[in-house]
């Protein structure tokens, strides 16, 4: 499961276009190309190079994942009992998370995995449902990404891989956490992994 989602971070990659017309499945697509070349870009295989790798796909990630709107879905009916400081501080921390955690093994394991579009769907105006499938290790593993309309870009705000959600699943883990800590206990929880991840890198 970590191994076919860490893949699907590739269609995460794309920077917004600028284009009114534009599709959430051309936004993806733009996002394939770009992860890819960053990913197979010969200047980043030595391991000089690798912190400097991260920090480009983690901030191109940022541009086209709603990390906002992901954290907001995930703490659910918790988000609305924090204050503007407390929203914005968890966002941040919980996004460095994500872009180290899940970026890094990126690096380690990308091997020329391919994506085939296969469908987008929308659901109203500024909701769209995009499925494809990664290809990995020779297995189509299917994928579906959640997008919303900001201001005339499309943006990510979650990632179904073989059914299982992002968002759920990280909800289900904070909905354990927070029976037993409060929220700056949660966020220093989290800003003890990325340390871990940091010397991990």
């Amino acid at each position: 499961m970590k191994k076919s989602f860490l893949i699907c971070l590739l269609i995460l990659f794309a920077t917004p276009s600028l284009a009114h017309s534009e599709e959430p499945t051309d936004v993806l697509k733009n996002t394939v190309i770009l992860g890819i070349a960053i990913l197979k870009d010969p200047q980043y295989k030595v391991a000089s190079k690798k912190e400097e790798q991260r920090e480009l796909l983690c901030n191109t990630a940022g541009r086209v994942f709603d990390f906002r709107e992901f954290s907001r879905r995930v703490l659910a009916l918790k988000w609305q009992s924090f204050t503007p400081e407390e929203k914005k501080e968890f966002v941040e921390v919980f996004a460095e998370f994500l872009c180290k955690y899940y970026i890094t093994r990126l690096q380690e394991r990308y091997n020329d995995e391919k994506v085939i579009y296969l469908s987008q769907q929308f659901i109203g105006t500024r909701v769209a449902r995009v499925r494809v499938n990664v290809l990995w290790k020779g297995l189509e593993v299917p994928v579906e990404v959640r997008m919303l309309k900001r201001n005339s870009t499309w943006k990510v705000y979650d990632i179904v891989v073989l059914g299982i959600s992002g968002v759920m699943n990280y909800r289900a883990q904070f909905q354990d956490l927070f029976r037993n800590e409060s929220l700056s206990q949660i966020i220093g929880r989290i800003r003890k992994r990325i340390k871990q991840e940091e010397r991990r890198g």
